[in-house]
């Protein structure tokens, strides 16, 4: 793979990628092997045999994976994983191997980002994927269906939660400062615990814990909830796509070995992942939201070592970030109103300023793919700090109107939505300004 086929893939800009060679040549990320065709490197594969065995730079070039070809950890969760669950996008599977990884680790990370499966309808495989994890991520606490906000807190430290039926908690408002909270590294909530005198007696909780939360509905979860998870959609699956049945008393001992060989690996390599983490060495990540980052660098650092020397390095990488890609959309910064935003730009560039009610600028933009009313508009401008006021326009009377200046639409695009890759072009109509969206990744398409 040439260099320009590899900042392609990767969707690096020219600054970005020259940081990952500089971050290969000073073994940052790995062995160059991790880039095929790299002009340096000769894979192990192709390299000429040594009458005393392998050389150490050859040892070095096939890395952690042992040998060119050997499946890694991430292949083998993401393996036994599709025996039971079905995904529509075969990324996904890595995706959450990678996570169920990060349960053992997450001490070592500052973030630790939730796991959001959802579904339209019942029966989609959610609390199937719940069960296998409950086999297999970091000291589980069993699938609970309707947890209190007093069992969340108190058993946050140390275990992993998995949350299923979330649709249908009536306390989800008392549950909402745990999870929000619980993401971060020392996040805490403080609730007064009874003495033996009687008297109450404030106490603090450390929340932080890994998480995997399932229900029907992605708007289930609170906006700022839904902002720190990686939401993976489930469907029915039709009679063609049936998946083995995942009964604990026949895939058990499977689950155990396999959970044996998880643990083995984290002993093997915490090191190396805490020290490429603290590194902050992710330059394919700085498409995304702050946000994002935040909770994805630790998968990218577990991918990074999971497959240094192995000649699928790339694309497990470009496999990671067209997944977060999909599962974030940077949809839970609001940026569903993102679109109107630009949209209103657009025609700013004709119309500076832009007038008109909400009906009149709703009319405006009927030709969206999904063309906001009235409400919409409305709301929108208001929540941005628009106002509307009397306002004559052309010959008729006076009404209260908005008027949108096109640098106050551009300030608002540029700091809420835009898209760092192209930040310096034209704002055009429909673009979602979602960074990864439409990502490049080699011809592999996300689907959701």
């Amino acid at each position: 793979m040439k260099d320009d086929d590899i900042k392609r893939s990767l969707r690096l800009t020219d600054e970005q990628f020259e940081r990952y060679k500089s971050l290969l040549t000073r073994g940052r990320i790995g062995s160059a092997e991790e880039v095929p065709g790299s002009e340096q490197i000769q894979t192990a594969s192709n390299a000429p045999a040594q009458a005393d065995g392998p050389s150490k730079q050859q040892k070095n070039a096939v890395g952690d994976s042992k040998k060119v070809g050997q499946k890694t950890i991430i292949d083998n969760l993401a393996d036994f994983l599709e025996r039971f669950v079905f995904l529509q996008n075969p990324k996904y599977y890595k995706l959450i191997a990678a996570w169920i990884l990060a349960t053992y680790l997450h001490t070592k990370f500052e973030f630790s980002g939730y796991l959001f499966v959802y579904s339209p309808e019942r029966q989609s495989g959610k609390s199937t994927l719940l069960d296998v994890l409950n086999l297999l991520v970091y000291q589980s606490t069993g699938v609970q269906i309707s947890p209190t906000e007093a069992v969340m807190f108190r058993t946050a430290e140390g275990h992993t939660h998995l949350l299923d039926e979330v649709d249908s908690w009536r306390n989800k408002d008392e549950l909402k400062d745990v999870l929000n909270a619980g993401f971060k590294k020392g996040g805490i909530v403080i609730r007064c615990d009874k003495g033996k005198g009687g008297a109450f007696t404030p106490k603090k909780y450390s929340v932080f814990a890994p998480r995997a939360l399932a229900g029907i509905g992605l708007s289930i979860l609170h906006g700022t909830t839904l902002d720190r998870t990686f939401a993976v959609p489930m469907v029915r699956q039709k009679k063609d796509e049936k998946k083995e049945r995942s009964r604990e008393r026949v895939i058990g001992a499977q689950a155990k070995a396999l959970k044996q060989e998880i643990e083995s690996w984290v002993k093997e390599h915490e090191k190396a992942v805490a020290e490429k983490y603290d590194s902050a060495d992710f330059p394919y990540l700085e498409l995304f939201g702050d946000r994002t980052i935040d909770i994805a660098e630790p998968l990218a650092a577990i991918v990074e070592v999971a497959y240094k020397g192995h000649p699928d390095a790339v694309q497990a990488l470009k496999h990671l970030i067209d997944a977060i890609a999909s599962t974030r959309k940077e949809q839970q910064s609001a940026s569903n109103d993102h679109p109107l935003l630009k949209h209103l730009l657009y025609l700013a560039e004709t119309a500076d300023p832009l007038v008109g009610n909400a009906t009149e600028l709703a009319g405006d933009c009927a030709n969206m793919e999904t063309p906001p009313d009235t409400y919409a508009v409305s709301r929108v401008l208001r929540l941005y700090g628009f106002k509307p006021k009397p306002i004559r326009k052309g010959g008729e009377k006076s009404l209260y109107r908005y008027s949108l200046s096109k640098a106050a639409l551009q300030e608002l695009v540029d700091r809420w939505a835009s898209d760092p890759e192209a930040a310096s072009t034209e704002s055009e109509p429909e673009q979602s300004g979602l960074p990864g969206q439409g990502l490049d990744t080699g011809g592999l398409s996300s689907t959701q």
